[in-house]
């Protein structure tokens, strides 16, 4: 049975290892330094090269925004910072991932197939603390994923309803 979806979000992995390590990061175990989930956090990872990696059907809840994943379908991109400070965001999207978003985003909204759905980013889930209707980069809880996911898709891809909004919340 299809979920019903609210967002769309996209992410970074904060990190330039593939596919198969953030996978296994988020499944081993907290006393062994990952995170400790049953599920992982994302439906599609994206490699450099623009390989996409199925790691969830679409039917699948996944752990992607704390609190909004019953509704959210999760797409990443591996990187998102500096390969020189991790700790610095970076857009480290090649021109294959960024293809390869869009072509995510496209199979994301075949799933969801006459529902309302919103395009955004990750960051996109901060508190508007100012109630501007803009998560400025002060609000930010995260800079995830490290580049303006909402303006850049949500024009092009968010149902009519939902252009250029923050999420369903």
């Amino acid at each position: 049975m299809k979920r019903k979806i609210k967002n769309i979000v996209i992410h970074c992995t904060a990190g330039h290892k593939d596919a198969a390590a953030v996978q296994a990061y988020f499944l081993r175990s907290k006393k062994h330094g990952g995170r400790g989930w049953k599920k992982g956090g994302y439906h599609r990872i994206i490699e450099k090269s623009g390989k996409i990696v199925k790691v969830y059907d679409f039917d699948t809840i996944t752990n992607g925004v704390k609190g909004f994943n019953e509704n959210t379908i999760h797409i990443s991109y591996v990187g998102g910072v500096d390969e020189d400070d991790v700790k610095k965001p970076k857009d480290t999207r090649t021109p294959a991932q960024k293809a390869a978003i869009e072509t995510c985003i496209k199979e994301a909204l075949e799933y969801c197939e006459g529902q309302e759905v919103g395009v955004v980013g990750h960051r996109d889930f901060s508190p508007d603390r100012n109630g501007s209707g803009i998560i400025e980069s002060w609000e930010r809880i995260k800079a995830c994923p490290s580049f303006d996911a909402l303006e850049e898709y949500s024009e092009k891809y968010a149902s009519p309803s939902r252009k250029g909004l923050l999420p369903y919340q």
